[in-house]
């Protein structure tokens, strides 16, 4: 009987206490969602589609490709000169691997006389 009696007021406790207590941690847990967002993506950074600031690194892309390989007239000569070095080397060692480097140094000699004339 007593147990019975001690359910029923922790009810009746807890009846009376719960819209009481119900907006104040509604507003509680809004105060704490302004204040601290929840960490991921953003509406407000959404962007889709084509705008100036993509077009302007497509640009940059652009003209840095058309450079050539080494970027600069003066990185293309070096590139010609070592690359001519490894090509005499490659020749000079024979067998297999000679020919690998030989071939490595034309593909690096004209890649830099390709950066040199464009």
């Amino acid at each position: 009987m007593l147990r019975r009696l001690r359910c029923t007021a922790t009810l009746a406790l807890l009846a009376l206490a719960a819209p009481v207590a119900v907006p104040a941690l509604h507003a509680q847990a809004a105060a704490v969602a302004i204040t601290n967002p929840a960490p991921g993506p953003r509406y407000e950074n959404l962007r889709a589609g084509y705008t100036t600031a993509d077009q302007s690194n497509a640009q940059m892309q652009l003209s840095a490709a058309a450079k050539g390989p080494f970027g600069s007239k003066k990185n293309g000569k070096v590139a010609m000169i070592v690359g001519g070095a490894a090509l005499i080397g490659g020749l000079l060692v024979g067998d297999d691997a000679g020919n690998v480097i030989a071939v490595t140094g034309l593909v690096i000699g004209l890649l830099g006389l390709w950066t040199y004339v464009a």
